[in-house]
């Protein structure tokens, strides 16, 4: 059992009830007591308790057993397995009725403790696995050896994976705390927050090959299990249905909740840059300001190319291009207009509807671009060069 749990529990009960309260492990040991200096004694009293899964009887004499004083003690039994004995010292009778009451509680105390600490053990060792994923290098680590880890897991890595990054916040950034189940405020780093929002996780993504972990106490990661013969298109249809079922109920308990999602893949290595992609993906997506908070890295390639371009090399391009365009007092409207242009497909009337404007007064914006820049926007590889450039502008900024 754990013994820093059981003194906690031996402490709190003995400070309701009133009366000197231990609990002891298997073998008879005291691992928790109200009155500290019988830790670590052995209590002969629990053996025979532990043996039978019965209290002893009436006629037993205390007093001639070893670490024992008068009182009343039953076996702690969690998933059929009598795990260790408490006891209530006083006299008989009263504690009797004590132990009885309080015997489901202690059980249920100590389950959820040992499930908990269980489960942040495999959660540990999910994250670490997902991170020798993420950082895989064939010339360096032996695919099989993953392969070997994540069986001990009881996962198959072996077939498809889609990876997905989770980054989220509390929606009232000056206050650190969240709502729970019945709208509570609780502190976000307290502990039982953490399950709640890995469960809500694991509701959506509920096949039982996902490995699901939080890398960062604000952070998540899930390596989907795949179908090899389901088309692309139907994936992340999927994946933007079970993240917006994770967005919505983050919601509800006062968070605010973005998504990244790399690309499938089939081997280990191409797993380790869906990790990578689903985390740039992310991050693209929450620096161009994208309304909305479910980022593909496919619908992201030319934001993930500017990316890469050396700052400086980015500065010159834009200095050319930008300068007497970002001086204008309506630069945000005109930077909205060359982006809706472009990504519109070149088209006066879709641009004009994205824009909620008339298209006279589009003609007039695209109009006044190209007099100041000097570049044909009617040109479609110069309009991409003025594109480009906004892209940048955004990303730099």
């Amino acid at each position: 059992m754990l013994e820093d749990i059981v003194q906690k529990i031996a402490e709190s009960t003995s400070e309701i009830i009133g009366y000197e309260v231990i609990i002891t492990d298997e073998h008879s040991i005291i691992i928790g007591a109200s009155d500290t200096s019988r830790l670590g004694e052995f209590h002969e009293a629990s053996v025979q308790i532990i043996k039978t899964g019965k209290p002893n009887p009436d006629t037993v004499n205390i007093m001639k057993l070893e670490g024992t004083k008068p009182g009343f003690a039953l076996p702690i039994e969690i998933s059929n397995k009598i795990i260790g004995s408490f006891g209530i010292t006083g006299e008989r009778e009263k504690v009797k009725t004590y132990c009885y009451l309080l015997k489901k509680q202690i059980e249920m105390m100590i389950y959820q403790e040992m499930y908990m600490k269980s489960a942040l053990i495999k959660e540990k060792a999910l994250k670490d696995l997902i991170q020798e994923i993420s950082s895989y290098d064939h010339h360096f680590v032996n695919e099989s050896y993953l392969i070997t880890r994540g069986q001990e897991l009881g996962y198959n890595l072996k077939t498809s994976f889609i990876a997905v990054a989770i980054h989220l916040s509390p929606q009232d950034a000056s206050k650190n705390s969240v709502k729970i189940q019945d709208d509570t405020p609780l502190d976000f780093n307290v502990k039982t927050i953490r399950f709640e929002l890995h469960s809500i996780i694991k509701r959506a993504f509920n096949n039982t090959n996902d490995l699901i972990a939080e890398m960062a106490h604000d952070k998540f990661c899930i390596l989907h299990s795949l179908h090899s013969d389901k088309p692309c298109h139907r994936i992340y249809d999927k994946l933007k249905m079970k993240s917006l079922q994770i967005i919505q109920e983050f919601k509800k308990r006062g968070f605010s909740t973005f998504t990244g999602i790399g690309a499938p893949a089939e081997n280990m290595g191409e797993l380790s840059q869906s990790y990578k992609d689903a985390w740039q993906a992310l991050k693209l997506g929450r620096q161009i300001n994208s309304p909305a908070p479910i980022y593909f890295i496919h619908e992201l390639i030319l934001e993930d190319l500017i990316s890469s371009i050396p700052k400086n090399m980015s500065e010159r391009y834009m200095l050319k291009t930008l300068t007497v365009l970002k001086m204008q007092p309506d630069w945000p409207e005109l930077s909205k207009t060359i982006t809706v242009w472009c990504e519109s497909g070149f088209n006066q009337r879709k641009a004009a509807r994205i824009l909620f404007i008339h298209r006279n007064t589009l003609h007039y914006r695209l109009a006044k671009i190209q007099d100041l820049s000097g570049i044909d926007v009617h040109n479609h590889k110069y309009s991409i060069m003025l594109y480009l450039a906004v892209l940048m502008d955004k990303w730099t900024s």
